[in-house]
């Protein structure tokens, strides 16, 4: 099968069923013999080997090519650095990312449902702090490099949805007063409404 040398990888449909015997990729470096996702390599010589890559927790499944000879595979959330031309990756992260955003100097920004993971274009990476509870939406990167979305946050009252802006330039979660204060002045009315003297049991 012919590939375009620019693509020194292909995601396969299944395991091949004749051939070289695919090569198992996992977090514990332990085979496994599920079928997870299948990835072709091409090697810089002109070979090719499978792996098979352990999977994650959700259907999130891309391939990313970095600096040569680095490319970044996730599998159903889990993220492989790996090298082509060596049957064994460089680094495993990661297992419940749900997508990803690409900022114009060549970052990937994977998130899951409660934090970022930046990973530059040589496949370092960094965690940001937890900003959500439980789930991230609508999620969106600005030219200058400012991630936007809104975080889940409950309430003893409601379950609400609050914008957000995160710098990844400088690493830092940036809240607007004048747009999360609305999202809590409706939990912290309703909670006076309620309260009741502590003496008063009826």
């Amino acid at each position: 099968m012919n590939v375009p040398k620019s693509k020194p990888f292909e995601i396969l449909k299944s395991l091949p069923t004749y051939g070289p015997m695919y090569i198992p990729i996992s977090q514990n470096g332990k085979p496994f013999y599920y079928e997870g996702l299948p990835v072709r390599f091409y090697k810089s010589d002109g070979s090719s080997w499978v792996a098979n890559f352990e999977t994650g927790i959700t259907d999130f499944n891309t391939i990313f090519e970095l600096e040569t000879p680095y490319i970044l595979v996730i599998s159903s959330g889990k993220c492989f650095i790996i090298n082509p031309d060596k049957t064994q990756p460089i680094e495993i992260f990661g297992g419940d990312y749900i997508n990803c955003l690409s900022s114009n100097d060549g970052r990937i920004i994977l998130y899951n449902d409660t934090r970022l993971t930046v990973i530059d274009s040589k496949g370092n990476y960094w965690d940001s702090e937890k900003i959500s509870f439980y789930g991230l939406v609508e999620m969106k990167i600005s030219e200058n490099n400012i991630i936007t979305g809104l975080f889940y946050e409950p309430t003893p009252t409601d379950d609400l949805w609050i914008p957000f802006e995160y710098n990844i330039d400088t690493k830092s979660f940036l809240y607007d007063k004048s747009i999360i204060r609305p999202y809590y002045k409706k939990f912290n009315d309703s909670f006076v409404e309620n309260k009741k003297p502590w003496w008063k049991f009826w």
